[in-house]
């Protein structure tokens, strides 16, 4: 018999248990209750549910995360990981988002907070850091105003989604009669950084 083995034999039990356990390969990290975790791409989806706070444990390897059509009232700094690359909260009840809820989100390239009806305003920093940010989403919110620095650094950024909102101060242009709303937001957007931008305005 191998001395190795021999020694290992007459090791006590616990001793030989935890060689055992060590040797194991590390769990994959769990998927949240009530919810369907999918590895490729790593996707963690919760949508419908009634959440009414975004759960705990996400994995933090995690790229795709899909919580809309809950109940969730606010985001804060640390809720998410890095690894995000699509991230939808529309049709949930948020009315607050503290600031540096995304900062670390770098390689975040969606981002879908639409219709959310108690959204009413936004701090100036709400989306500072998100530098590969393609598509932003906040229509059908309250917004009655928005920050004039709020889409600094979003160099990425190629379409705005501003419908459905109450932003009164980006009137501009009429149009057989009727006001569009953003119209003028578009040399603003660009003195911002950003070059390529479709921004989905309504007639009213």
């Amino acid at each position: 018999m191998l001395p190795g083995l021999r020694r290992l034999l007459q090791a006590p039990a616990s001793a030989c248990l935890l060689l055992m356990l060590l040797a194991l390969p590390p769990a994959a990290p769990s998927c949240p209750m009530l919810c369907t975790c999918y590895s490729s791409p790593p996707t963690v989806s919760c949508q419908a549910n009634n959440f009414s706070s975004v759960p705990l444990s996400l994995p933090p390897s995690t790229q795709r995360l899909f919580l809309q059509n809950n109940l969730i009232r606010t985001l804060r700094p640390g809720t998410f990981g890095p690894s995000l690359l699509t991230l939808w909260l529309f049709s949930n009840n948020l009315s607050t988002i503290y600031p540096g809820t995304f900062r670390h989100l770098q390689a975040l390239e969606e981002l879908d907070l639409g219709d959310n009806r108690h959204l009413r305003s936004l701090e100036p920093d709400t989306f500072q850091g998100l530098e590969r940010l393609q598509s932003l989403h906040l229509y059908r919110c309250q917004l009655s105003s928005l920050p004039g620095t709020i889409f600094r650094g979003l160099v990425s950024l190629q379409y705005l989604y501003l419908q459905e909102n109450s932003l009164l101060h980006l009137q501009g242009k009429k149009e057989k009669g009727k006001s569009l709303l953003c119209s003028w937001r578009m040399d603003a957007l660009k003195m911002e950084g950003i070059t390529v931008i479709v921004i989905y305005c309504y007639y009213y």
